[in-house]
């Protein structure tokens, strides 16, 4: 056996990973109780670590996941610099290699290839996997690697990660004369809460929480873990459609990175977000709650109606029809919108009554569809089971 071989047995940890990883947490158990008492009289303590946690993490979630590893949209050149130097400050490792890892979760999930499979265990998942030692190179990035600011990042990462950890926390601690405890706090205690929350993807939200979308892999929509993610926790969304910039997809669904995004287009600092339409979102959900039905269906008692069954599937599949025939009439108004130069006013209103009366068919066509869904569920919710 050769010496490489046996150092790789011997030190099957990353010592680096393993003792950044254990230190800080170690650490902030020991000084952040014995510091808190303190920080209740000092309320830019909580103010800079508040801060520092939604800087930091919105660098990870707009920019290393929904931006560099998804490409969901695009941003301005000062927007990528802010984010690549916040993702550094998380010190989850280059961009390059976050997205190589994620990438591969992705197209393996749930899989041997997976960096942070659930199958190995939760707290694999969680943390364990970031400090085994580990050869993995860098894959599947050739389209970040020929950015030069990516470049940049990769090869300064830790130079550029201690000056955004730092900077903030030093200053403000100088400027109050209280340096001691806005590192504890605003240094310390954030970097703890960064790795934590962010690794909580990895593992609560691959066991806990729902599949509305697919169940063909283990990730999950977990509402309770969207605000401390700002707004990562939709998981099994992100899963089923992972280029779209939003991982809430209700308007209600807390996703405090898909707002600041919104903000942004609006002010021309990023474009092109990216967008699943709601036809098909609502086709997937139909799809899993066919399927929820159809297994109620199978352990119900013998008494069940006769061909409720097919009753169900033809008034899933007519619901699909009815969506996918309004969206397609909604798209095909906004291309004639797009040629409305081209028609004189008269013609323009024309086709627009046309459409008026088209859309009003749809809609009752979905209607109806919609009612015989409605009907159809709630028999097989009303069955009794032997």
């Amino acid at each position: 056996m050769g010496k490489g071989a046996r150092l790789k047995n011997k030190y099957p940890w990353s010592p680096l990973n393993s003792i950044f990883l254990l230190g800080t947490l170690g650490l902030a158990l020991v000084l952040v109780p014995l510091e808190f008492r303190h920080s209740l009289r000092h309320w830019s303590e909580w103010a800079v670590l508040a801060g520092m946690v939604f800087a930091v993490g919105t660098g990870v979630t707009a920019g290393y996941h929904r931006l560099f590893s998804h490409r969901a949209y695009q941003a301005s050149l000062p927007v990528r610099f802010v984010l690549l130097c916040l993702g550094a400050a998380s010190f989850e490792n280059s961009i390059l290699h976050w997205a190589s890892d994620h990438r591969l979760h992705h197209q393996f999930v749930d899989g041997e290839r997976d960096p942070y499979d659930i199958g190995k265990g939760f707290w694999y998942a969680h943390w364990l996997w970031v400090i085994r030692q580990r050869e993995d190179p860098i894959v599947g990035v050739a389209d970040l690697e020929r950015d030069p600011l990516v470049r940049w990042q990769h090869r300064n990462i830790f130079l550029i990660g201690g000056v955004v950890t730092l900077l903030v926390p030093v200053t403000v601690g100088l400027a109050t004369h209280n340096l001691a405890g806005h590192l504890i706090m605003g240094v310390l205690l954030r970097v703890v809460l960064t790795h934590h929350t962010t690794f909580l993807i990895n593992s609560a939200a691959h066991v806990f929480g729902t599949r509305p979308y697919t169940d063909t892999n283990s990730a999950r929509d977990n509402g309770f873990l969207a605000p401390i993610t700002f707004g990562e926790g939709y998981h099994n969304f992100h899963h089923m459609w992972q280029w779209d910039y939003r991982n809430g997809v209700r308007w209600y669904q807390w996703d405090t990175t898909k707002w600041l995004l919104a903000v942004m287009n609006w002010l021309g600092l990023v474009k092109g977000l990216r967008r699943v339409p709601d036809p098909v979102i609502r086709q997937a959900r139909l799809l899993m709650e066919e399927k929820a039905l159809l297994a109620r269906l199978a352990k119900a008692s013998p008494q069940a109606p006769e061909g409720l069954n097919v009753r169900l599937v033809a008034a899933r599949q007519r619901l699909d029809e009815a969506l996918a025939a309004l969206y397609e009439q909604r798209q095909a108004w906004q291309a004639r919108k797009a040629e409305r130069k081209a028609d004189r006013a008269e013609a323009f209103a024309q086709r627009k009554a046309e459409w008026k009366a088209a859309m009003a068919q749809r809609r009752g066509e979905l209607r109806v569809a919609w009612a015989e869904w409605h009907a159809a569920r709630t028999a097989v919710r009303r069955l009794h089971f032997a």
